[in-house]
């Protein structure tokens, strides 16, 4: 299987790119970054804009599944938006399977309440929070035609282990007894490369938490 990975030089990137390479996967990387960063071999690494669709186009052609882990500018968050477009477009003319990460912004804590709009939502999260919701509600949820998966971290996602013990839910925020909401880097890549191989979200949200 050939996996395209947007944003492989960031933090969820780098670790998606990791876990993916333990599986053997064949890469090609869309990153800032240089080859030599990644210290793998066969891989190919390319810089494009994310808002050039053709030329995303060209990329994804050929490729089983594209993964985006693009994180938008904290100047302007609603960015993840207009590249969410993007990315439908240029996976629909590719004619190949994409998976997105979201926010954990856009997940329930009640039957009537996202996790944004709770009174102890960090302030200084909020507004790329909100630009996620809205391109999951904008762009995804209206896509009936590309293969999408959008996946959630849970609130707090940390530098850590790959444990592989882990919980998958689809819209409700995850959380312990304690009411502690987290997961590692190491293991929402685990999840991510999961369902590349399970394909168990067709045109869904998911997420993954402890």
């Amino acid at each position: 299987m050939k996996i395209t990975i947007i944003g492989a030089g960031g933090n969820i990137g780098q670790r998606i790119v990791k876990e993916a390479a333990a599986r053997n996967y064949e890469l090609q990387l869309i990153s800032s970054k240089n080859k030599d960063f990644f210290g793998l071999d066969n891989i190919s690494t390319h810089k494009v804009n994310i808002f050039e669709t053709e030329a995303l186009t060209r990329l994804f052609e050929g490729s089983d599944v594209v993964i985006s882990a693009y994180a938008p500018p904290h100047k302007n968050t609603d960015l993840i938006i207009d590249a969410s477009k993007s990315l439908i477009k240029a996976a629909k003319k590719a004619n190949t399977r994409l998976i997105t990460v979201g926010g954990a912004g856009s997940l329930k804590i009640s039957k009537d309440m996202f996790l944004v709009d709770a009174p102890n939502f960090p302030e200084e999260y909020k507004t790329l929070a909100t630009s996620h919701k809205r391109a999951l509600e904008e762009v995804f949820l209206n896509e009936t035609e590309v293969n999408w998966t959008n996946v959630s971290p849970s609130a707090f996602i940390f530098e850590g282990e790959r444990t592989n013990q882990f919980r998958i839910g689809e819209n409700q925020l995850l959380a312990n007894e304690k009411g502690d909401s987290s997961i590692s880097m190491e293991d929402f890549a685990v999840g991510i490369l999961n369902e590349v191989e399970n394909a168990s979200f067709p045109k869904k949200r998911f997420t993954i938490g402890y």
